[in-house]
């Protein structure tokens, strides 16, 4: 017999890890035959820029949700509520309302925490542990079992480290190493939403330490803007100091176009300091491509990137640092490409999702 399973998460619109990674969940858990799913999506927001805001729609969002919530426990009465929570701001208030609801009708609850659950404001505190005591729990990964250890003992929870789908085949990476070897003048990728706490002015500040050093470069950052105002700050600082042959804002990008541009990269750089980071799913797409990667060392990113194996982990997070980085693998092309290669072979062993679906699978059939 097929275990029922109501599956609550953010799904995409909009395009943000979590919505990503839930999205991806959610068509594992579909394809299986272990399992009957009925899935119901929390976010209402249809653009990153409306992410944390409250609206009309959402309070409608809210009412709407609720009421599917419990026609399913009603009529579907799963064994297991899959629950991808939101960990701070509107989203906990929300999602915490929904678990409440949940609770008092004595239904299981596996949390998959895609976020951080380490907020140090006492509001937020106590309506994480509201929402998590008694429950289960799956984390990204061994740095964040602390998140949600202080609530939940650590025999209920389990680890489960993000992954991507290959797209690139043995033969199309061939392609794209030869391309990459032949080009003079090296493209930088900063892909992201555009938030300033993913890192992305501090990108800029490189780049313009790199201009004065006169290295030679091309930079290009993909993301959506959350605010006019980063979006402005972004092109003063460009014209300001004269980086518009040197960097280009390409937009936001999905699919095949984004593929393309991780294609026609060398060097991937996300220096986060986002309070929720966890994993960064955009550090996987650019393993996949074969890029040396330099980023934080924060969450989950140090046991990700190998330090002077698949990428330099950054111990200070300041442009100086970062376009020291990207200076030594311009200058030396030959560690550049066996970086790439490294976290090429890493991310096909350890986060492809063939591994990950099996992992995933197991772990719903036990809870």
């Amino acid at each position: 017999m097929k275990k029922k399973i109501l599956f609550l998460s953010p799904l995409p619109p909009p395009h943000y890890g979590a919505s990503l990674l839930c999205e991806k969940c959610l068509n594992i858990l579909q394809d299986s035959k272990n399992f009957e799913i009925h899935n119901i999506k929390l976010n209402y927001s249809r653009k990153m820029n409306d992410v944390g805001k409250i609206n009309f729609k959402k309070i409608f969002g809210i009412f709407s949700v609720k009421k599917q919530i419990n026609q399913e426990l009603k009529n579907f009465k799963p064994g297991l509520i899959y629950f991808a929570p939101a960990t701070s701001g509107l989203g906990l208030i929300r999602d915490n309302f929904f678990v409440q609801l949940i609770k008092k009708k004595n239904f299981s609850i596996i949390f998959h925490v895609h976020s951080r659950a380490n907020s140090s404001k006492s509001f937020e505190k106590k309506l994480l542990k509201k929402m998590f005591f008694g429950e289960r729990a799956i984390v990204l990964g061994e740095e964040l079992v602390k998140d949600v250890s202080w609530i939940i003992p650590k025999k209920n929870i389990r680890i489960l480290s993000n992954a991507i789908k290959n797209e690139v085949s043995v033969g199309e990476f061939r392609k794209i190493l030869i391309n990459r070897k032949k080009k003079k003048i090296p493209n930088i990728l900063f892909l992201s939403n555009m938030d300033e706490t993913k890192g992305w002015f501090k990108v800029l500040e490189a780049c313009n330490l790199l201009k004065d050093k006169k290295i030679d470069f091309k930079c290009n950052f993909v993301g959506a803007w959350p605010s006019k105002i980063e979006e402005k700050r972004f092109f003063d600082y460009v014209s300001k100091n004269n980086l518009k042959e040197k960097v280009f804002y390409l937009g936001k990008k999905i699919g095949e176009d984004k593929n393309r541009i991780f294609a026609s990269s060398d060097i991937f750089v996300f220096p986060t300091e986002y309070k929720l980071e966890t994993f960064g799913l955009v550090i996987l797409e650019a393993m996949m491509f074969g890029l040396p990667v330099i980023a934080t060392d924060i969450a989950t990113i140090p046991s990700t990137v190998i330090h002077k194996q698949t990428g330099f982990v950054l111990k200070e997070n300041t442009p100086q640092a970062i376009s020291n980085e990207i200076m030594e693998l311009i200058k030396n092309k030959s560690l550049q490409h066996k970086m790439g290669a490294l976290g090429r072979k890493r991310f096909i062993e350890n986060y492809e999702i063939n591994n990950y679906r099996k992992k995933l699978i197991k772990l719903m059939k036990g809870f």
